[in-house]
């Protein structure tokens, strides 16, 4: 278990993408990625990248310390979370490691993250940059298939 100190240093860490090439494949529906990344401690992470198969609309990213640890996680068109104190977040919304609770905790997408939630790569590129990736820039984001559902 995590210190909040602790998760919010690895949350806030500069981090780089580990890729043999400068393109990622974005799933296709019922297709998820998996991405490898470490930071200047080379402490490792793992970003999940999920697609709803019967719901394309839907995605899940999801950023992993210790291959175990959920230090975000956001959902996109999918169903609303309850809070340990009972409140419901609408989706879309984003987790984050809160001591104590792991990744229980969900707050409105827009009060943490400014991206189109209706464009999961968009979603994906804003979540590269609130994951703090430093060669974000460099990456070409492909594929995808019907990204609007249609």
């Amino acid at each position: 278990m995590l210190t909040q100190s602790e998760a919010d240093s690895l949350i806030t860490s500069l981090k780089t993408l580990l890729l043999k090439k400068k393109i990622i494949n974005f799933p296709n529906p019922g297709e998820s990625l998996l991405l490898e990344c470490k930071d200047g401690n080379n402490n490792k992470y793992l970003i999940d990248v999920t697609r709803g198969r019967r719901k394309p609309t839907k995605g899940t990213f999801q950023t992993r310390f210790n291959k175990s640890t959920i230090l975000i996680r956001v959902d996109i068109d999918g169903p609303p979370h309850d809070n340990p104190d009972g409140q419901e977040v609408e989706c879309p919304h984003i987790h984050i490691y809160t001591e104590g609770f792991d990744d229980k905790w969900a707050y409105p997408l827009d009060q943490k993250l400014k991206t189109n939630p209706d464009d999961l790569i968009e979603v994906l590129i804003d979540f590269f940059t609130y994951n703090n990736i430093s060669n974000r820039h460099e990456i070409h984001i492909q594929g995808g298939g019907l990204l609007d559902g249609s």
